[in-house]
């Protein structure tokens, strides 16, 4: 099975290298020439944790679960760890896991010691195509995601695909929200692929079909942050969905998880695109059509008021103006500045 490593220089992906087989002795040369490494991870992770335990060299923290580990109180348990064991300058940070896993270790190296180098190793679908690549870190603060963050990059993304195997049907659907996305906001092929293919990929997983479509989501993004690392204009596209869904993981203090919020919030704002002419109804069938193959349930008891609450507080918003996403087509997307909130509290009706 191949592996994907990505370096990064000057903030950018500068190389994508793909090696056949999976042997941990491929890191040694990474980690080699720093003085410790700290390994963040969560215990669904642990099975594939195979790192030599060096215990005078390496240090394992287990974050807490889901979004918990990207909390005020768990910042506070990670710094102690780490000035308990002496993380320095020399010092590595590994983030070994899923988006939570990620956004957290990210956020941590960029301000401990005002920056420590890390690598990400991506276990999940969404990790791997989206969370790991760009330098977007976060932790959330008062129940609003992400709302506390930088952007800091890491020395390198090692794409491991074997753990694909092993990732529940819940994952693999957060994954699968963010490639459709990429495909709805950039690329159309990759849209019509999928509309034929995705019995082939989900719920039962061909990783060798899937391969291809990862890579071409990497590089995707890959394209958009070398154009707008800072998120002032085209980077801003890549929240397709994410505004309403976003809003709706917080209102179910985040019960309703990642993928399933953002396919929520792609109904609703396909639905917008359709409402103002944006798209075509066609377009706008195949579009719900290939999302309501995963089966999202309907919202019980949609509370619109609250969702545009948290909505309000989204880092899309600019002044009073709330800057939406909405397709122009399949394969193209574009911002309108000043959406009216009664346009998308009238999309929150078909949840």
């Amino acid at each position: 099975m191949n592996i994907i490593n990505l370096k990064i220089n000057n903030n950018l992906v500068s190389t994508i290298n793909i090696y056949d087989n999976h042997n941990s002795n491929q890191y040694s040369d990474i980690i080699s020439s720093y003085s410790s490494v700290f390994i963040f991870t969560q215990k669904s992770c642990l099975m594939h944790l195979d790192f030599s335990n060096n215990n005078n060299f390496i240090k394992t923290f287990i974050l807490k679960d889901r979004e918990s580990c990207k909390s005020i109180d768990q910042l506070r348990e990670i710094f102690d760890f780490l000035i308990l064991n002496k993380c320095n300058k020399d010092s590595l940070i590994i983030g070994f896991g899923g988006g939570t896993v990620l956004d957290t270790t990210g956020f941590v190296a960029s301000v401990y010691m005002r920056g420590i180098s890390h690598i990400f190793f991506p276990t999940t679908l969404l990790g791997m195509v989206d969370a790991a690549i760009g330098g977007k870190t976060a932790i959330n603060y008062n129940n609003i995601r992400n709302l506390i963050g930088s952007i800091n990059h890491p020395k390198h993304i090692i794409i491991i695909l074997d753990y694909l195997k092993s990732l529940p049907k819940e994952e693999l659907l957060n994954g699968f929200a963010e490639i459709i996305k990429y495909a709805l906001i950039l690329d159309e092929n990759l849209f019509n692929e999928l509309e034929k293919n995705i019995q082939d990929l989900y719920p039962q997983l061909d990783i060798n079909k899937l391969e291809h479509i990862i890579i071409q989501c990497i590089k995707h993004k890959v394209n958009v942050v070398s154009q707008d690392e800072y998120d002032y204009g085209l980077r801003k596209t890549l929240n397709f969905g994410h505004t309403v869904g976003h809003a709706i993981e917080s209102c179910s203090n985040y019960n309703i998880s990642h993928g399933l919020g953002v396919f929520y919030g792609m109904k609703v704002a396909t639905h917008i695109s359709l409402e103002i002419n944006k798209i075509d109804k066609d377009s706008y069938n195949r579009i719900i059509s290939l999302i309501d193959y995963f089966d999202c349930p309907k919202i019980d008891n949609l509370d619109s008021k609250k969702i545009i609450t948290f909505l309000l507080h989204d880092k899309k918003i600019s002044g009073k103006k709330i800057n939406y996403i909405i397709l122009d087509n399949i394969g193209a997307a574009s911002i309108i500045e000043d959406l009216n909130i009664k346009v998308i509290q009238n999309g929150l009706k078909i949840l």
